[in-house]
């Protein structure tokens, strides 16, 4: 996910490096305080073939237990509408 549009604040949980050309700020994992709640985006697909996939499983139940510990604490606040706009409709992804 291109999280350029979030606070600088915010630090991916697991971060890509982008190519030095556009040297975006990319997350696959992270972390916000949202209005009056907390969330956690991983925009890895790992419930797919989880079943066969050891890493998938055991990065499932590590989310899984982080989100259920006190350690979940996001301390940097994102706007909602900023979240939206990651969000991209399946339609507009086909060539």
């Amino acid at each position: 996910m291109i999280l350029d549009e979030l606070s600088p604040d915010l630090d991916p949980i697991v971060q890509m490096i982008d190519d030095w050309f556009t040297s975006r700020r990319l997350g696959l994992i992270f972390e916000a305080r949202v209005e009056n709640g907390k969330l956690l985006v991983c925009s890895v697909d790992l419930l797919e073939g989880a079943d066969e996939d050891p890493v998938s499983r055991q990065m499932l139940y590590s989310l899984y237990s982080y989100l259920q510990s006190p350690q979940f604490k996001p301390r940097v606040e994102a706007p909602l509408e900023s979240l939206k706009g990651l969000i991209v409709a399946e339609e507009s992804l086909a060539p």
